[in-house]
């Protein structure tokens, strides 16, 4: 069960390295859009989102040795990247948190 969640984790890692770096090439289905293309916003976002959460699941899955010793593996453009994007995140909903606590009290 260990190696299952580990290649997931790893395989969800480097699809989201290559979603966050932009280098997916666009490929064209039946003049649809991949999924894996990043022009399509809202197929691409739903990859995101699903990929986030597989690797929610993966980190659940393992104990802190494990994660320690997958963290060690992670490409420093890979963190950065993810920390950089999850701070927006976080940003963004203090801010919407802010905003929602003024109107109650208006």
């Amino acid at each position: 069960m260990m190696s299952d969640a580990s290649e997931m984790l790893a395989a969800a890692l480097e699809q989201m390295d290559g979603i966050i770096a932009g280098s997916k090439a666009m490929d064209y289905s039946n003049g649809l859009f991949d999924c894996q293309s990043p022009t399509s916003p809202f197929l691409g976002g739903l990859r995101v989102l699903h990929l986030l959460e597989d690797l929610r699941g993966a980190l659940e899955l393992m104990d802190n040795e494990e994660r320690d010793n997958l963290r060690c593996q992670i490409p420093d453009s890979t963190a950065e990247g993810l920390a950089e994007w999850l701070s927006c995140v976080v940003l963004f909903l203090s801010f919407v948190f802010y905003f929602s606590s003024i109107f109650i009290y208006l």
